[in-house]
């Protein structure tokens, strides 16, 4: 009832505003889009509000393509999308250090020529999750140097990053540009591909841009990270009269168990004891933003622009950024601090239930607050909006009243969006409508 009772609210509230819409596109084979005055333009010169879905096979034994094709670029057409964000791989890109997989990057261009005989822009996202195939996706197996720790079993699977011994040394290893087994950092690695990627694609109309690590993270200061917000919970808590007064310690242990969880998720309704949560655990990762993410951003800048000037660097924030901590990183400039003028702002939007069997306790106020905090950066910093990811409801039909929220929202505030992810069993979910495209809106 909650639930289906706020979503009524904010359709009729965003019901009576005028959306930001724009005509229809001419499509990617009139040319480049580029931003303009803090908005995408197609090649025509006319304003662009993307909407679109991810499209993403993490498998390795399917060469992370699968059976992707043409119909399905198709069906997304038919949707009323102009847009995927697409997949790639380091791993798949250099299998060895030094090594370039051109018969990969051709299956990728041969998929960006069937998007685009469909009218579809594609954003090429470099995905990672957990870093690397070891514990997830992305990184290839030379480039995880985890020193032989454990790594953790977890119900959750990005519960790692917070307790992976293993996952946290392979990323501080990232982060610090240790030597590969060639001698080379593994950052010079990651952006002489970022560069390889750059060449291939720099006369390709179809290519919206460059999205140059999907959700970074810390290593070790994930858990520090964790440890921190849920003390300051801890604190909130004891500060409530007639709340229980759990220790941080018995909190990291809720975070464990299916009916701890739920009871967290419960308490962090209340979104005062949610919003002190993240400001406890911003110091850590605005840290983590200036020092270690915006130099690899730089390094991956540098690498693109010496093949590529058109396309757009899609920015994204660190994974922390998706549940709402604000983040500090700050638009790419080059060696003589010059701004780069053709740049994005990529958040991703979640909320803490996502990937759990939670879907009830879904916070629409959390969601709200998360949007705010991405729309307030992009309008300090003068960036479009993109948000690469959200939603992650899959084919859950109780959900659809979520979507179409999310996507009322994000017209009120003239962001595109890419939603997470595509099957072709989406066909039959209750929130597609959702998601479908008017013509009007395109």
């Amino acid at each position: 009832m909650y639930r289906t009772s706020i979503a009524f609210i904010f359709w009729v509230l965003f019901s009576t505003v005028s959306a930001q819409t724009t005509p229809p596109s001419p499509g990617p084979s009139r040319g480049f889009v580029t931003v303009v005055q803090s908005a995408f333009h197609d090649g025509s010169g006319t304003p662009l509000r993307i909407q679109g879905i991810n499209v993403c096979n993490k498998s390795k034994d399917e060469g992370f393509i699968g059976n992707l094709g043409r119909a399905d670029f198709e069906r997304i057409h038919s949707w009323g999308m102009n847009a995927v964000r697409l997949c790639i791989f380091w791993e798949g890109l250099e299998p060895s250090p030094g090594v370039f997989d051109d018969a990969y990057l051709n299956r990728i261009a041969g998929l960006v020529a069937e998007a685009k005989a469909e009218g579809l822009y594609v954003l090429l996202d470099m995905h990672q999750d957990l870093y690397s195939r070891k514990f997830g996706d992305g990184a290839p197996l030379w480039a995880t140097l985890d020193e032989g720790k454990p790594q953790a079993q977890v119900s959750d699977w990005n519960d790692a990053y917070y307790v992976s011994p293993a996952v946290q040394t392979a990323l501080d290893h990232f982060w610090a540009d240790s030597k590969a087994p060639d001698g080379m950092g593994l950052q010079e690695h990651y952006a002489k591909v970022w560069q390889h990627v750059a060449r291939r694609f720099k006369d390709e109309p179809a290519v919206l841009g460059y999205d140059m690590m999907n959700e970074p993270f810390p290593g070790k200061d994930a858990g520090l990270l964790e440890y921190t917000m849920l003390a300051r919970v801890a604190e909130l808590l004891a500060s409530k009269p007639g709340q229980p007064h759990p220790s941080v310690d018995e909190l990291l242990k809720m975070e464990g168990e299916s009916a701890g969880r739920k009871q967290l998720t419960l308490w962090l309704a209340d979104i005062d004891l949610y919003r002190g949560m993240l400001d406890a655990g911003a110091p850590i990762m605005q840290d983590f933003d200036r020092n270690r993410l915006m130099p690899m951003y730089e390094r991956v800048r540098k690498a693109i622009r010496s093949e590529d000037k058109k396309h757009i660097l899609f920015l994204e924030a660190a994974m922390s950024a998706n549940l709402g901590v604000e983040t500090a990183i700050a638009p790419l400039r080059d060696e003589s601090g010059v701004r780069d003028p053709q740049q994005s702002y990529s958040p991703h939007v979640y909320d803490i239930v996502v990937d759990t069997d939670m879907f009830a306790l879904y916070g629409y106020q959390r969601v709200a607050m998360i949007v705010d905090h991405h729309r307030s950066f992009a309008q300090r910093n003068q960036l479009p909006v993109l948000v690469g990811e959200w939603g992650a409801f899959y084919l859950d039909p109780a959900a659809a009243p979520a979507t179409a929220e999310m996507k009322q929202r994000f017209a009120h505030y003239g962001f595109g969006d890419t939603y997470w992810s595509y099957s072709p069993e989406m066909s039959n979910w209750a929130g597609l409508d959702a998601l479908k495209v008017p013509a009007a809106r395109r």
